[in-house]
């Protein structure tokens, strides 16, 4: 944020010196009149735009981290869900047979298979799961395909609870800065109080 100072001279002369005083005021970059030229702030209004523009940029990070804690969410529900269909096939069809990951679809229209090779589960070869020893190139055993489900869902949990920590973190940032707001003010009122009594 570029801040520029605008010096002036006051009405009123030192009680001592004779001097003229001076007052000073800012301008921010952005922050215009209605002809758009740089407004002239007072120190309390410098403040201000300066915290509003910190608050302002950490809200846009805790809408990103939301966005994609989100998108974990769903993602993890998406996992429990098509770790749950093969489990309850295999429980269902005890007999030695492999389960084809082309076959069903998860609520986006993607493929089971194509989602888990996206996300690296899968071998861009492998198709099938199966629970026998008759196995080729394109089949995966059921229980290393489990246990790869709940190796990426353990790690995306983890991912999740960071993220979390990351979000309150900023949270606490983004209130901080309106909280400054509020005390400097405060204690900028307060001193002018102060000097208005002492004349």
């Amino acid at each position: 944020m570029a801040i520029g100072t605008v010096e002036f001279d006051l009405s009123m002369a030192h009680h001592e010196t004779g001097e003229i005083l001076t007052a000073r005021a800012y301008t921010v970059a952005g922050v215009t009149n209605e002809d758009g030229s740089l407004r002239e702030l007072s120190i309390g209004q410098l403040v201000m735009a300066i915290c509003l523009q910190r608050a302002s940029e950490l809200e846009t990070q805790i809408i990103a981290l939301m966005e994609e804690m989100n998108s974990t969410s769903q993602m993890l529900e998406e996992l429990t869900n098509i770790e749950q269909n093969v489990v309850d096939e295999f429980q269902n069809n005890t007999s030695n047979h492999a389960y084809d990951l082309n076959g069903k679809t998860t609520p986006s229209g993607e493929s089971y298979l194509s989602y888990l090779r996206g996300l690296e589960i899968m071998d861009s070869n492998q198709r099938y799961v199966r629970n026998d020893a008759v196995l080729s190139n394109v089949d995966i055993l059921y229980d290393d395909f489990i246990s790869k489900i709940e190796a990426k869902m353990d790690e995306k949990n983890s991912f999740s609870q960071q993220k979390m920590i990351e979000l309150q973190s900023i949270t606490n940032k983004r209130d901080q800065s309106y909280d400054m707001i509020s005390n400097i003010l405060k204690s900028l009122n307060t001193q002018i109080i102060g000097n208005v009594n002492n004349f």
